[in-house]
């Protein structure tokens, strides 16, 4: 499955799929971004198995720095055992948007596409609201994304290419 970029920020997106909060429980950026009561938060290691897509832990990942990583060669994210749990969750919804994208090697844009996706998948709206908290920290921390993650989904808050719940 793959998002076209502009579907992903149309604004008028989530009125088309206003239905949907009246269906079962469904998570959330898995196959859209409705928001609504029956949501439940995004789970990258449930998205990647729905997949059949492996989330194989290895120490040997290709640079020193590299936490995770997807190989087009293999059908398969590779992730660097013992990370924060935060860390590996973002990590994982990234690579995921590698995989569904076709991504082979990377470049600026890739890695923006997969960062956006991730942060639009990662981030509910309705939790930040829930958490009544000014400080993007503390909201990182309380949703178990990265700082990193929490300031790409800020940057599209500003933009207007997200809306906050309400």
């Amino acid at each position: 499955m793959s998002f076209a970029q502009d579907d992903l920020f149309e604004v008028g997106y989530l009125e088309k799929l206003d239905d949907i909060n009246n269906t079962t429980a469904y998570m959330f950026g898995a196959n859209h971004f409705v928001d609504g009561p029956c949501a439940r938060d995004y789970d990258p290691w449930e998205h990647a198995e729905m997949l059949d897509l492996p989330v194989v832990f290895r120490d040997d990942l290709p640079e020193i720095d590299m936490v995770a990583c997807y190989s087009h060669e293999h059908q398969a994210i590779f992730v660097r055992p013992g990370l924060l749990e935060s860390v590996e969750r973002c990590a994982i919804a990234h690579e995921i948007v590698h995989f569904e994208h076709g991504d082979v090697g990377t470049d600026d844009i890739q890695e923006e596409r997969a960062d956006q996706i991730a942060a639009r998948r990662l981030i509910r709206p309705r939790r930040v609201e829930m958490l009544n908290e000014s400080d993007p920290g503390v909201v990182a921390l309380e949703l178990q994304v990265t700082e990193k993650i929490m300031r790409v989904y800020m940057r599209m808050l500003r933009q207007g290419r997200i809306r906050p719940h309400g």
